[in-house]
């Protein structure tokens, strides 16, 4: 019987952008069904009482090199966002709207490399809009839709979603109740997937 795997991550998150380079193999290999859920990770950790590993000096000097291990191990470029903090809860916003009509993958398709790849500054809304059209979605629809209670509403919903069943940071994947966290663990992820391929 496959088995699914629902993946909470924020684009802002390059843990989460490493595990997106990488499931598309370990989903071929275990016949897996990947499920991407966008998330709000400031709100998460507001909600559970975490904090970023940039916040410890030491740790996120620490985490960027081995971000960038992984990326060398996985074959794919890793470049920190120039730009400084992004305001990235309208790009996220745009994710929850397109998570519901089912054209997420689309938007990641593109706004991942734009974070992580091209370094574009997504705290502008005209880059967003940019990248949704990108995607060939409806880009004026979506920068009028992302302002709405509505919207907002679906992106809060996610976000307290994943802290209810256990998350605290980007990437968390849960198959079944089983979780794990962070693209590192996904040797973990794959073997749990491979347990439910016929």
């Amino acid at each position: 019987m496959t088995k699914t795997v629902e993946i909470f991550f924020d684009f802002m998150s390059p843990p989460s952008y490493l595990a997106w380079t990488q499931m598309p193999e370990i989903a071929a290999r275990t016949g897996a069904e990947v499920i991407y859920r966008p998330m709000y990770t400031i709100g998460l950790h507001d909600i559970v009482g975490n904090q970023s590993p940039v916040m410890v000096p030491n740790k996120g000097k620490w985490v960027g090199g081995d971000l960038q291990r992984y990326a060398r191990n996985y074959g794919v470029t890793l470049n920190m966002n120039p730009n400084g903090f992004i305001k990235i809860v309208p790009a996220l916003r745009a994710a929850a709207l397109a998570e519901q009509e089912g054209d997420l993958e689309k938007l990641m398709a593109v706004i991942f490399p734009a974070m992580f790849v091209e370094g574009l500054n997504l705290s502008d809304i005209e880059v967003v809009g940019a990248l949704i059209a990108k995607a060939g979605l409806d880009s004026a629809r979506y920068l009028e839709a992302i302002k709405t209670d509505e919207v907002k509403e679906l992106l809060k919903r996610n976000t307290q979603e994943a802290a209810d069943r256990g998350a605290f940071g980007a990437p968390t994947f849960f198959i079944g109740d089983t979780m794990h966290f962070g693209q590192d663990r996904l040797h973990f992820v794959e073997q749990d997937l491979a347990k439910g391929s016929s």
